[in-house]
């Protein structure tokens, strides 16, 4: 296979005027993306960045930040990016887990004495603040100071070699490192851009960081097909936001979490003739709410609504075809070619009946090769030469198969909670709650109970025209569609639900979020 970066490298030689990157409504071409990439790579050399090298990115999106992710490709180094927003002391565990010897981040307070509680040897700030630490250097400073590109970036041609760390959500203190090459991202690459139908003509709009795998595929996707990479930094708070930026750049294909596929439920019936580029939206990392399909469709009735499935370790498991959505609403569909998936139940068991529920083992040609440094955690999550397969991964998900072979999620693993002796899928309360025309949003989350053990209590965003005064409404709709122990046993409602870094609807921090 191609490695990652030669091919983008090729789409600049191809394609030098068009645009690549329009970020915040700035367009960059493909040549000027080129050129940035090489100048920063040239100056990663300067300052003794050797293949393997671990450099890591610590900063909000820009474009010096896209180049310098393909700059650390070029010299056979590895990226191992952290969230912008993380605390000092999780870009220190980081910086510490992955040995990094470079850092390129944004100017903040104290970053100089980073070098003293890491491996660091240089830290380079994004921009040209000068700075009269030995060991930092400012970006643009570096890039003027180079006499010429003369020196020669190493002939790669291995595309086993490593590429990235990613890292699991930062829910946890301690995150574990996704390790790929590549040949994974290559394989990922090609396996998504074909379902999706992706040409050079596409205009992809996302709210991307280089942060996680997610947001790396969705920036370095287009580029790599040949297409335009339309990033906004700043995250839409109402429909008619994606709107403003869909129509500027004639976008045609839209990749989000679902908290943004919620803001787009809310559009009206005029975005169809205000968008006739649209082709397809595509949304991973949560289940979708029906009521939300449906309103999308009656909007825009043309485009093909995608509805995805993967994780960090395996990028993408499964997608429902758009023609089956009406049909299927709350499936993620089939696996993708070139993977497959199994049902295993407690017992270590293949699930041959359809519709049982139990863990989702997966296996494919861009399966993560390990966690970074964590080898017993490497050894629980993939298990060898079981079910006539080389390798599976665990996916810690609970799912059901049909006799279709649509894969329907349940809930995580570690979701599920007791509730006396009654098993609580709070995924499944949530389902039954968006049903109802009151809810805009939810997220259900265990509570501590002396004589219970836990109980469900519900968060929930109202839709307009809704106050907390339906919240006996909403209890009966539980009592009447779920059995006693699933109705939930608190109701919080709120303004907005909290989200992760990467944009997913976050349970665990719901308690920091005020009611109403």
């Amino acid at each position: 296979m191609p490695l990652y970066h030669d091919v983008i490298k090729k789409n600049a030689i191809n394609y030098p005027d068009k645009c690549a990157i329009a970020l915040d409504a700035v367009h960059y071409s493909y040549e000027e993306l080129h050129a940035r990439t090489l100048k920063i790579a040239h100056v990663l050399m300067a300052n003794g960045v050797q293949p393997g090298d671990r450099v890591a990115l610590y900063s909000p999106i820009c474009i010096d930040l896209i180049a310098a992710y393909l700059a650390v490709l070029h010299v056979g180094a590895i990226t191992a990016a952290t969230h912008p927003t993380y605390s000092r002391e999780k870009l220190v565990y980081q910086l510490k887990h992955t040995g990094a010897r470079v850092l390129i981040t944004h100017p903040f307070e104290a970053l100089e004495t980073l070098c003293l509680e890491t491996d660091l040897t240089r830290i380079i700030l994004i921009g040209n603040e000068e700075t009269q630490h030995p060991k930092v250097i400012s970006l643009d400073l570096a890039v003027s100071a180079l006499q010429a590109l003369d020196t020669t970036l190493p002939e790669l041609q291995d595309d086993t070699c490593v590429t990235s760390i990613f890292y699991t959500s930062g829910s946890t203190f301690n995150p574990k490192g996704v390790v790929v090459n590549h040949r994974i991202m290559v394989a990922a690459t090609t396996s998504v851009t074909t379902y999706l139908n992706n040409t050079p003509d596409d205009v992809i709009l996302s709210y991307s960081t280089l942060a996680s795998d997610y947001g790396v595929y969705n920036i370095l996707m287009p580029l790599y097909f040949g297409g335009t990479s339309v990033i906004e930094s700043r995250q839409p708070q109402v429909a008619e936001d994606v709107l403003e930026v869909a129509k500027r750049e004639r976008v045609t294909g839209i990749h989000i979490f679902p908290p943004i596929f919620f803001l787009l439920a809310n559009m009206k019936e005029y975005w169809q003739r205000q968008l006739p580029a649209l082709r397809y939206i595509s949304s991973s990392g949560q289940p979708l709410y029906s009521r939300h399909i449906k309103r999308i469709r009656a909007a825009l009735p043309d485009i093909s609504i995608y509805s995805n499935y993967g994780m960090t370790e395996c990028k993408r498991v499964s997608y429902l075809p758009p023609e089956d959505i009406d049909e299927h609403p709350t499936s993620v569909g089939k696996p993708l070619p070139g993977v497959k998936a199994f049902i295993i139940s407690d017992q270590g068991e293949l699930v041959l009946q359809p519709n049982i529920i139990g863990e989702l083992w997966v296996t494919s040609d861009y399966l993560m090769l390990g966690y970074w440094k964590m080898p017993k955690a490497t050894s629980a999550a993939i298990k060898n030469h079981v079910f006539g397969e080389e390798k599976l991964y665990r996916t810690g998900d609970l799912f059901k198969m049909d006799e279709r072979g649509f894969l329907y999620y349940i809930a995580r693993k570690d979701d599920v909670f007791a509730r006396n002796i009654w098993s609580v899928n709070p995924r499944e309360i949530e389902q039954c709650l968006a049903s109802h025309p009151a809810v805009a949003q939810v997220v259900v989350v265990p509570v501590a109970d002396e004589s219970a053990g836990f109980l469900p209590k519900a968060c929930v965003v109202l839709e307009r025209g809704y106050d907390s005064s339906c919240e006996a409404a909403l209890h009966e709709h539980c009592k009447q569609l779920m059995d006693w122990h699933m109705v939930p046993a608190q109701w919080a409602f709120m303004d907005r639900l909290p989200q992760t870094d990467s944009g997913k609807t976050s349970g665990k921090d719901v308690a920091e979020i005020k009611e109403r």
